[in-house]
């Protein structure tokens, strides 16, 4: 039972703690922006089927780029000795919300919509992706293994190019989501399945009325 408690209250914990970081992130982009708005954080709509196209290349180059990594690792013929232990409803709700829901959104607006928008100002789209990357990477240093933390910079680099190409945060939020609550469902032996078209209509109806400009031309 109190095993169970933990877990609850660290579910609990992960979209408390993102909604600080939320906080602080827009505290500082409100420093120094004339005028914040959601568009200024990419929050802005796009394109549909480009934004579908380039989404689908980032995940699957990030999908198969994490296979590399555990084949080099030699994880890749792992066997269990038994099934996922049961997920209670109540931890379900709660990983999925703060892992694949309110994790993707906070992220992309933090490195991409603000961190990435910021360095590519300064310095240009590619130098700026590989910082947010690298940074993105080392964020995750508490919840990967070491071997993985590659996959997650590559991940980001590939977020990166994806708002870059499309202009808007939406197509970066729903590919997070939807990597995420992947994860989530294959960690659960498919007990979260429900969460892989769930999650990311959950994160865009978050942050679609709040789109109400649209994306400039996508870069070339």
């Amino acid at each position: 039972m109190a095993a169970g408690d933990d877990e609850v209250a660290t579910a609990l914990g992960l979209p408390v703690a993102d909604l600080v970081l939320l906080a602080v992130v827009v505290a500082v982009a409100a420093r120094g922006a004339q005028r914040l708005g959601p568009a200024t954080l990419g929050i802005r709509r796009t394109a549909f089927w480009p934004a579908v196209g380039w989404g689908a290349a980032v995940l699957v180059g990030a999908w198969a780029f994490d296979g590399l990594l555990a084949v080099l690792a030699g994880g890749g013929g792992e066997e269990g000795g038994s099934g996922p232990d049961r997920v209670s409803a109540t931890l379900a709700l709660l990983a999925v919300v703060g892992i694949a829901v309110a994790a993707p959104v906070v992220e992309e607006i933090s490195f991409r919509g603000y961190l990435f928008a910021a360095l590519t100002r300064w310095r240009g789209p590619w130098l700026g992706a590989v910082v947010t990357a690298l940074l993105f990477g080392v964020a995750h240093v508490f919840a990967l293994p070491p071997v993985f933390l590659l996959g997650a910079a590559a991940f980001g680099f590939g977020m990166c190019l994806l708002f870059w190409f499309t202009g808007s945060l939406l197509p970066c939020v729903a590919v997070h989501s939807l990597n995420n609550a992947i994860v989530l469902a294959v960690a659960t032996g498919g007990q979260l399945a429900w969460a892989i078209p769930a999650a990311p209509l959950a994160s865009l109806l978050l942050l679609l009325p709040l789109a109400r400009e649209r994306a400039p031309q996508a870069a070339s």
